[in-house]
């Protein structure tokens, strides 16, 4: 655990962002969860900063979105969850239970645009059903 400790403090101070305890833990429980959204980050922070507020999880996610270092996943009907910007790969949406997978998705997609049109990025977001809740 101080190895990842150590490397979430690192990934702040290349940022340029103070490596706060809050911080460092809200990265640590990015890493364990994967997916999460503010609620679950909020509630699982407060086990060890009790006296933390939900204005402040929000205020340090918002910091580190714009730092680069977690991105948002916008999922239809759902909140947004946070994940340690991480390579390039979409994602698999779990339609009963809601979970969020990551999955590699060609590098070249066959989408026919219209003419004129000229894509700089794209991503790509699957619903189904996964294998715990088929």
């Amino acid at each position: 655990m101080e190895t990842r400790y150590m490397e979430y403090a690192n990934l702040l101070k290349q940022k340029e962002l103070k490596s706060t305890p809050q911080r460092v833990a809200m990265l640590g429980i990015l890493d364990r969860k994967g997916h999460a959204d503010i609620d679950y980050i909020y509630n699982e922070i407060k086990k060890d900063f009790v006296s933390i507020s939900l204005a402040t999880v929000y205020k340090n996610v918002n910091t580190m979105l714009g730092a680069g270092i977690i991105q948002e996943i916008k999922v239809p009907n759902q909140k947004s969850k946070y994940e340690i910007t991480k390579h390039k790969h979409s994602h698999f949406v779990c339609e009963k239970c809601g979970e969020v997978y990551d999955i590699d998705v060609p590098k070249k997609l066959d989408v026919e645009l219209p003419e004129g049109f000229e894509p700089k990025e794209a991503s790509v977001m699957i619903m189904g059903v996964c294998p715990s809740c088929k």
